[in-house]
């Protein structure tokens, strides 16, 4: 009978050694898994410090944060023109003061804008102020273009002389003199030209050998140097 109950009591140690072995197993395997769930290991299987670290180092990390767009004085200065006032009306010339042409014994024309012309031939109108020396062309006509040095620069020629050129036929009470062909500034008249506009009561001709005089045929009502 011992010889029939021995197997019978291995088989049961044998049993239950297994089962003591099968239940180590399991709670070996649910006190890792535990701890896996439990976060006490981390993804890469560092330390819970470890991941701590890490998560602190990506929370002040700036590296992907926006930077915000700074307002440079490159911006600012884009509009330092807008203080700049821009001229909108064209530039003014200011040139010389216009002045007046002796026309004749009593006729002023503008020495800027006219011309006085001296019709010898016309016995109703002898002198009048023209725009253009088209108006002052036909035969015996004279140009007269100044009457004093103050024409001159009015003109843009200041320092210039008003000078009567000869040439011309008179007519009427200066018939067989030798008159003006034309009367214009000049840097300096010709010794055969006779200056116009200087001041009887002076005697301020530039040769002080002439003599100034009320001109009766060369330029009647002008002034002259003889």
């Amino acid at each position: 009978m011992n010889a029939g109950i021995a197997p019978a009591t291995q088989g049961a140690e044998g049993l239950f050694m297994d089962r003591f072995y099968i239940a180590a197993f399991a709670a070996g395997l649910v006190a890792c898994s535990g701890a896996d769930g439990n976060g006490l290991l981390g993804d890469s299987g560092a330390q819970p410090g470890d991941d701590a670290a890490i998560s602190e180092k990506d929370a002040s990390s700036t590296e992907d944060a926006p930077t915000p767009i700074d307002a440079t004085t490159e911006d600012v200065s884009e509009h330092k023109d807008a203080s700049v006032i821009v001229d909108a009306a064209p530039d003014v010339f200011v040139g010389p003061a216009d002045s007046k042409v002796q026309c004749g014994p009593s006729i002023t024309c503008s020495a800027q804008k006219e011309l006085c012309c001296w019709h010898q031939s016309s016995t109703t109108k002898p002198y009048e102020c023209v725009t253009s020396p088209n108006s002052c062309a036909g035969t015996y006509d004279v140009q007269v273009s100044c009457s004093t040095t103050d024409n001159c620069a009015s003109q843009g020629h200041a320092g210039y002389q008003c000078c009567s050129t000869g040439g011309n036929w008179g007519w009427g009470t200066c018939s067989n003199y030798d008159v003006s062909s034309v009367i214009a500034c000049k840097a300096q008249c010709a010794p055969t030209d006779f200056e116009l506009g200087c001041s009887v009561q002076k005697q301020n001709c530039s040769d002080p050998t002439q003599t100034c005089i009320n001109s009766k045929c060369t330029a009647p009502g002008d002034t002259m140097c003889y």
